[in-house]
């Protein structure tokens, strides 16, 4: 039974969303988090804003003496070059707000979704990796960090731009605190409305293969361990999910981020629903976040909460 007051026995996780933002860079990934914006904006009647992100005009004196005109061309150009993109790629029945800014993308992207009092902000990632990746950084990770509202990192495969808007399982982490708990009432939603197979998962941390472990730690005690990690999970289950929910639960071990990462086996479209601590700064830099890190590797949409 649903113990949960915060959590509507009949919830639908699209009446959540009042004002979704939608960076668009005019990409190829763009057109997967835009169609993933465009679903959930119908489904819910969600308030839609298309941002595009133009760069500051660079400063020196390189730069053309009428930096001001040359700054209104790439404006102009900027919002034709978008309302041609919404006209190729947003129905009629679905009215988008258009704006255009400059500068920083990932600090604008926050700052207007604050401003505006968007409750949801839907990016595509490139999906750098290694040295690429280390070089340029990801500006849907950057949103993840900072945002203080949910962010949905969209990635698709291939040409299909629908990847990921009809998720057949939600996976949805939880260490068992208070911070865990802030992503069920959407995730338990979105299960709700997509009929979705909701896996409530739990990442306790390996033992380590070193003398560390004591001799007379046994097999049995190991067991036993996963055993009462399993228990406390189901309880969880009950306490804070509706029964008419299609739940499971998954007791998983080692490093939390890459055991979400290798979780994903299915080749059905899904969904990883997970909260964020926000370290920032100095704990930022010594912790960094599961979060960013599995938004960064899974292969999967993944929905990110603080």
């Amino acid at each position: 039974m649903n113990t949960n007051p915060d959590l509507p026995m009949n919830s639908h996780p699209t009446s959540r969303f009042t004002h979704i933002l939608a960076p668009v860079d005019f990409s190829k990934p763009c057109l997967q988090g835009l169609s993933a914006a465009v679903s959930l904006a119908r489904r819910s009647g969600a308030k839609l804003t298309l941002l595009h992100v133009v760069k500051h005009l660079p400063q020196g004196s390189h730069v053309v003496l009428d930096a001001a005109g040359l700054r209104q061309d790439w404006l102009r150009e900027a919002r034709e070059k978008l309302a041609e993109f919404v006209t190729a790629h947003v129905p009629e029945d679905v009215p988008a707000e258009r704006v255009v800014k400059e500068g920083k993308a990932f600090d604008v992207i926050v700052r207007e979704a604050g401003k505006r009092g968007c409750d949801l902000i839907v990016t595509a990632t490139h999906g750098y990796t290694g040295l690429a990746h280390v070089l340029i950084g990801s500006t849907a990770e950057r949103i993840v960090q900072h945002a203080a509202c949910p962010v949905l990192v969209v990635r698709g495969r291939g040409e299909n731009h629908d990847f990921g808007l009809a998720p057949r399982w939600i996976l949805l982490p939880t260490d068992f605190s208070e911070n865990s708990r802030k992503a069920f009432p959407l995730a338990s939603a979105l299960a709700a409305d997509f009929g979705a197979k909701l896996i409530l998962a739990h990442v306790k941390p390996g033992i380590p293969m070193t003398g560390e472990i004591p001799l007379n730690f046994t097999q049995q005690q190991l067991d036993a361990l996963h055993a009462q990690a399993e228990t406390r999970l189901r309880k969880f289950r009950t306490e804070h999910f509706s029964e008419e929910l299609n739940t499971t639960t998954l007791v998983l071990e080692g490093e939390p981020h890459q055991c979400l990462v290798k979780a994903i086996t299915s080749d059905e479209p899904g969904l990883i629903v997970m909260s964020t601590h926000g370290h920032t700064g100095w704990e930022h830099a010594l912790l960094g976040s599961t979060a960013e890190r599995v938004v960064r590797h899974a292969s999967c949409s993944v929905l990110v909460v603080r």
